[in-house]
């Protein structure tokens, strides 16, 4: 499991959690109930994606190469036996090209401000930066080097920080399990509108798992939602 906040860091690091969240079931298509991807999600028992998704739902979408928060737009469609599990599925099929579905009150209808990275993936020990609203960003990455230390160490560590103005914020991925996957930016920017940036974060533990991490600035803890398609 993600949980683990390194020994090492100092209290100041330790103000916020790491991106992670405590999975009851892992074979469950939701943990948290509130995010959600274009995506087909196996029902198991009675835990259909579509008792969770509904019209109060929103999508962060792109549009002429704009990102806006909207309304959830979408379609769903049953499947009665997927080939490699046996079980039946209901796909999300989105009519705009949405990266992600969510249910969160801190984030509110409109275009949002974003960052555009030249690489997703942060490579340890070469610190990215950026400036938004005047602050000065930085991203620190330590740990194993994706799709070359992972099958070789596939319990190896991989730790993304966040640091403002040279001041550290709060670790955004510590996760210690990574097979043939890796932690990508999917998008920054200022969903809750506060004037800072939020993550939505791409981190599968495996590549027979989706799972996407939405972390705000005004929110204590991430949001999380993965799915399973292993067979």
């Amino acid at each position: 499991m993600d949980t683990t906040i390194p020994p090492q860091q100092s209290q100041a690091e330790k103000a916020l959690p790491a991106a992670s969240a405590p999975m009851t079931n892992p074979t469950d298509s939701m943990i948290d109930g509130r995010v959600l991807v274009p995506f087909a999600y196996r029902v198991w028992d009675d835990n259909n994606v579509s008792k969770v998704i509904n019209n109060s739902w929103l999508e962060l979408h792109r549009k002429n190469g704009k990102y806006n928060v909207a309304p959830a737009k979408y379609t769903i469609t049953y499947e009665k036996e997927e080939p490699c599990s046996g079980l039946p599925t209901e796909t999300i099929n989105p009519q705009n090209d949405a990266l992600v579905f969510f249910n969160i009150s801190a984030i509110q209808n409109g275009s949002v401000d974003s960052i555009a990275l030249p690489n997703k993936i942060i490579p340890p020990n070469k610190p990215v930066e950026f400036t938004y609203k005047n602050d000065r960003y930085e991203l620190r990455a330590t740990g194993i080097e994706f799709y070359k230390d992972e099958d070789q160490k596939p319990n190896a560590r991989y730790t993304l920080k966040l640091f403002i103005n040279g001041q550290y914020q709060r670790t955004l991925i510590d996760q210690t399990a990574y097979h043939d996957t890796a932690t990508t930016l999917e998008f920054i920017g200022d969903l809750d509108r506060d004037g800072k940036l939020d993550f939505v974060i791409s981190s599968p533990r495996d590549y027979e798992e989706s799972r996407t991490v939405i972390i705000l600035s005004t929110a204590a803890y991430p949001f999380v939602g993965t799915a399973q398609f292993d067979c």
